[in-house]
């Protein structure tokens, strides 16, 4: 007798697992069409606010202050995840960004100064 109420329980189980569960309402055509353009509009909403805000230029100067932090900062860590080869990459970005910061001085002559 206890075996027939198990099997009963059992396609029950079975009969509630099958029934569809409602979340939300179906969308008709129109609301698809309103939902797919609503994303689209906000996604291209927020591309123009990033395309609209310019990037400040970084000068040379700044620019190797903080590579040289960063490379003092690599320097330090005793991590396994900062690797030397890594910090190989910084120390060349570093001297192009030296030479890139020579070359930038003109050197004036004493003419050019007191002819302005």
């Amino acid at each position: 007798m206890d075996y027939l109420e198990e099997v009963n329980d059992i396609k029950e189980y079975f009969r509630i697992i099958d029934e569809d569960i409602s979340t939300e309402e179906n969308l008709n055509d129109d609301q698809i069409i309103n939902l797919v353009q609503n994303e689209d509009d906000e996604i291209n909403k927020s591309d123009d606010d990033i395309s609209d805000e310019e990037i400040p230029l970084i000068s040379i100067k700044k620019s190797m202050e903080g590579l040289k932090t960063f490379i003092s900062y690599f320097e330090q860590q005793n991590n396994l995840e900062f690797n030397l080869k890594d910090l190989n990459i910084f120390r060349k970005y570093l001297r192009i960004i030296k030479t890139k910061e020579f070359n930038s001085k003109n050197q004036s002559t004493l003419d050019g100064f007191f002819n302005n």
